[in-house]
């Protein structure tokens, strides 16, 4: 799985949650794009499912509470992605 699929695919998903706001970069804290715990949540599921990807829950459950960054997500993801 390359690294730049993977960064355009959680930058696509967040821009279509925020209705269209694509003005972030991958050092932005999800926090200040107003996603809350549940909007991770659905974003960490609808990436998933778009990458054929499946995580442990144990994994899932420890990204929703360390994730910060939009950049937080990718590394998330090539991490279980490399299972």
């Amino acid at each position: 799985m390359k690294k730049a699929a993977v960064r355009a695919a959680v930058h696509r998903l967040i821009s279509r949650l925020l209705e269209g706001q694509d003005d972030f970069d991958d050092n932005t804290s999800l926090a200040q794009l107003g996603l809350d715990k549940e909007d991770i949540e659905e974003l960490i599921f609808h990436l998933e499912d778009e990458l054929d990807l499946t995580a442990f829950t144990a994994e899932e459950d420890h990204m929703l509470k360390t994730a910060r960054t939009v950049s937080d997500l990718s590394r998330f993801l090539l991490k279980i992605g490399r299972h």
